[in-house]
């Protein structure tokens, strides 16, 4: 089926709708709007984070594992497991 047909096909069943349930149908599309946009985000994000891939692929293995070591000392030491009450 194709966009114009499947576009006409729902148009059709929509006048079909009696009114009083019209208003649930509304909701229901403002859902699916909010859906695909959440989707659309998620779609940017994650090519947004693709950009990075393979960001470190210049580094020794050695300067990349200073970098992991570094990088976990610095989050425990900004994240403390201990807590005093």
């Amino acid at each position: 089926m194709g966009q114009a047909a499947l576009y006409r096909s729902v148009l059709e069943k929509l006048s079909a709708i009696p009114a009083e349930y019209l208003q649930q149908v509304d909701a229901y599309l403002t859902m699916l709007q909010a859906k695909a946009a959440t989707v659309k985000d998620k779609k940017k994000r994650a090519k947004a984070i693709m950009g990075f891939a393979g960001a470190w692929a210049d580094m020794s293995d050695e300067e990349f594992e200073a970098y992991l070591a570094e990088t976990k000392k610095v989050g425990n030491e900004l994240f403390s497991r201990e807590v005093e009450l």
